[in-house]
């Protein structure tokens, strides 16, 4: 589902209720793979004694979901990870666990944080490099601006709850609906 499909689904439901409501969003493989594909960096730059080491993120791709993985879940995913200084492109199945954190405002929100990224080197053997890979944040920090009948609105989402079940995530979002400044 993308960022304007949600929004128009969150303001939908919100039309004669309260400023504040609760909505379930449930994201399957495919919703999944779609924000992942958008919201995910294409690699990530990491500061070695003075050099850049970039390592490439490619073909990130959901495979399935562990509900057991950790107190909400994780995500099983497959990717090419490529390091062009070092010559490697090898192929990964990181597992991600679904987590939150706060925004800074008291605001949580859904992410997914690389647990184990296994990376053989022909030298060292193999090493995790998950420590190097970004977190995932699953929805905006800001919301989406969503034009109404009373003008232009913000849509701010506040992660409730997240589970991750045999075929998908589940997130329980708060959305605050305010004018738009």
């Amino acid at each position: 589902m993308n960022r304007s499909r949600l929004a128009a689904f969150a303001l939908a439901v919100l039309i004669g209720t309260p400023a504040a409501a609760r909505i379930d969003l449930t994201l399957d493989t495919d919703a999944l793979n779609g924000l992942l594909k958008a919201m995910a960096p294409d690699h990530v730059d990491v500061p070695l004694s003075g050099r850049t080491l970039t390592m490439q993120l490619k073909d990130l791709k959901v495979t399935g979901f562990d509900p057991d993985a950790g107190p909400n879940g994780g995500v099983m995913t497959s990717l090419r990870l490529v390091v062009p200084d070092l010559n490697l492109d090898v192929p990964v199945t990181p597992r991600l666990s679904l987590g939150s954190r706060d925004d800074g405002s008291g605001r949580r929100v859904p992410t997914l944080r690389f647990d184990r990224v296994m990376l053989g080197l022909p030298v060292m053997g193999p090493i995790d490099v998950a420590a190097l890979l970004p977190t995932l944040q699953l929805i905006p920090d800001s919301g989406w601006v969503v034009d109404s009948a009373r003008g232009p609105m913000r849509v701010v989402p506040t992660l409730l709850d997240a589970k991750t079940g045999a075929k998908n995530i589940r997130l329980g979002l708060d959305l605050d609906i305010r004018p738009a400044k």
